[in-house]
Order: structure tokens, then sequence, then C-alpha cells
């Protein structure tokens, strides 16, 4: 005798048997790399800001290279690399074994490559740099009576009338210190490198045959420690970021910005939800994540069941064009010699890298399996 319940323990006995359907397979990477908005998936390399802070000396004999362009030094790093170590070890016998100690630790220099712009703002960090610790930067070669002659290194009626090398009464160091901060998910990883000291700097080459290529500084720093910190990138959190240059009006397409009224996509109601949980999981709650919160559930409102179920129709039809384009063994993407049989009535695709049956029971099972979840 038929019972009210048979549907709904066929649908519970179904789903647990098979609950991601004909379609679905495991997605370990997808649940390690995208669960709680990202947190596990690896930091792009194109998200930091680097951050000079000279010394007093310097602000004396270029003032205007502080006062006015600071902070776009900081903008013109073209690439740094993160601090490394090289532990020194020895191996030591021990009564009845071998044991590793440390000796010693030594801080890898690092290279910071700079953007040669138009302005010369990096060149002239560079030049600053030579003129105030090596005396010979500042004798002029144009003039009357240059400093330089062809039989001494400096004219001048008294011996040493021309100091030169070292001899610049340079005590304070260039740079204080200098900061590179690693962004993700609105927060930072800070290292500082502790008494930053330039070990070679050199200009880029000049080559009339590379129409195209892009002139760079790059400055090779030692340094003595690191500091490591850690913080949100909220305003005034990391000096200079998000000041000079910067463009702060949101993009239509983004949450912030109004979003898309849609489920899925980049500004849409599903990203918005997993940016604003991801904010108050984190503590980073602020205004930013009130209006993306709203901007979300403006666009949850205006989801239609029509678009969803364009939307889930457009997904399908790329899921079914990745299983067309799956060869025999699994593996997508990949083109093996296929065959169409010419026996029978079957009625086939042919699609890149084989062919389908598209009236064959298991295709149109599969069809069916993914339109009932769609409009599940």
């Amino acid at each position: 005798m038929a019972n009210f319940l048979n549907g709904f323990l066929d649908g519970l006995l179904g789903g647990a048997s098979n609950p991601k359907g004909n379609l679905g397979d495991y997605s370990h990477a997808a649940r390690l790399y995208s669960d709680d908005a990202l947190r596990l998936a690896p930091k792009t390399k194109y998200l930091y800001h680097v951050v000079f802070e000279l010394g007093n000396g310097v602000t004396k004999m270029l003032p205007q290279l502080t006062a006015r362009h600071k902070n776009e030094i900081n903008l013109l790093v073209k690439s740094v690399d993160l601090p490394s170590y090289a532990i020194q070890t020895e191996t030591k016998n021990m009564y009845n074994r071998k044991k590793n100690v440390q000796t010693a630790i030594n801080y890898d220099p690092i290279n910071i490559n700079f953007h040669d712009d138009n302005l010369g703002i990096t060149t002239t960090l560079m030049e600053a740099y030579y003129r105030y610790y090596y005396q010979d930067g500042n004798h002029g070669a144009s003039g009357v009576s240059p400093a330089y002659n062809p039989r001494n290194t400096y004219k001048g009626g008294e011996f040493n009338s021309f100091r030169y090398g070292f001899d610049n009464d340079s005590t304070e160091p260039f740079f204080r210190k200098i900061t590179v901060y690693q962004m993700a998910r609105k927060e930072y990883v800070a290292y500082t490198l502790v008494n930053p000291l330039v070990t070679a700097f050199s200009h880029d080459s000049l080559d009339q045959a590379d129409a195209t290529g892009l002139m760079a500084n790059q400055l090779t720093v030692a340094y003595e420690s690191v500091f490591y910190s850690r913080g949100a990138t909220s305003d005034g959190s990391i000096p200079g970021f998000g000041q000079e240059h910067y463009d702060k009006t949101p993009s239509p397409l983004g949450l912030q910005g109004g979003g898309t009224e849609s489920l899925f996509g980049v500004g849409g109601v599903s990203s918005g939800i997993s940016s604003v949980l991801g904010d108050l999981q984190s503590g980073n709650f602020s205004l930013g994540t009130a209006l993306t919160a709203f901007n979300t559930y403006k666009n949850a409102k205006s989801l239609t069941r029509e678009g969803l179920r364009e939307e889930g129709a457009q997904i399908l039809g790329n899921v079914l064009s990745g299983v067309a384009r799956a060869s025999n063994s699994g593996v997508p993407n990949s083109q093996f010699p296929k065959s169409i049989g010419n026996g029978g009535s079957s009625t086939t695709t042919q699609a890149s890298g084989g062919s389908v049956n598209t009236a064959s029971p298991g295709y149109a099972a599969k069809v069916a399996q993914a339109q009932s979840n769609n409009q599940r």
C-alpha cells in the first residue's frame, strides 16, 4: 500500500547513497583552499607594500626627497625579496649517536628592484645614498676648476684639500629601517629589516634593440636582524599605503560598489555572504563590511526564479561541455583518437577529444539529474 512517506524516504535514501548526484566528484582541494573564506588558500605575490624610513641626515641633504616623494618611493618598488636565513650547524659525536647543534645564524641579503621612473625619483634615491656616504659624489665635474684632473685625483693647492671616499662625516645610517608588508584577506605580515645597509646598487643597461623593455634600479641590502609583526590593513596601519595615487572608489561590479544580481560570481550573493562571514570571523568588521552586507541583502532580494534558472543552465552548460571534452580515461582536456561506429543508428555528437552519444540512456540520466538539482 502506498504511503505518503515513500517519496520522502526515497529522496532521503537517494541523497545518502549518492549525495553528489551523477556529476559530482571528490573536492579535497576545494575544501582545503575554499573553506572559511579562503583561509588556507595560497597568497598572491603582487599584494605587498615596502616602507623606507630615511635618517635625519638624508632629510637635511635632500629635503624634497622626503617631503614630496616619500610615499612615492614606496610605491615604485617593482619587486622585493623576503628575508631568508642560513643556519650554521655542526655534527658532534655523543656516546652512542650523532648530534646536530646550531653554531650561528646568517641573514642573507635581499634584492629590491625599483622602476626607473620618468621623473627620476628612484635614481635620486640612489644618488642620495652615494653622496651621503661617499665624498666623491659631491665633487662637481663641471665648472672652471673641476675637482678631477689627469694627474691628481683631486686638484688643489694643498695636500688633501679635497676630501674623498668615506671622509664625509656620515655617522647616522641612511636607512633607519626597511619594512616589507605582505598582505592578504585584509591582514598583513610585516618583515622589518634591522640596521639595513646597502651592499650593492646598480642602474639598468641601455639597448637600442630593446624597444619594449622597462628600466629598473636595484639595491642589495644586508641587515642584522628581522622583526615580525601582524595586524589588520585598516587606515593608517601601514604607513603610506592607500594614500597617494590610490583609487578608493569601489568598482560597480564589486561587493562594496553594488555587486551583481546573481547567486554566484565575483560580485554575487554567495561571494558577499562569504566576505561578510570572513570579516566577522576574523574580527575585521568595518564600514566596508556593513556596506557589503547591505548590497548582498539588496541583491539577494532581487534574485528571481528565472534568473537562477538561467544562471544554473549556464553552469550546467559549462559542466556538460567539460564532460564532452573528457576522454574515456576520465582525463579532461586530453585528446585521444576515438572512432564512431557505423553499425547502429545511435545519434552521436563529435567533440574535442572524442564523441558523445547524446541518445544513450547514461547521457540522458546525467542531464535529468543535473536539471533536477538545478530546480531544487
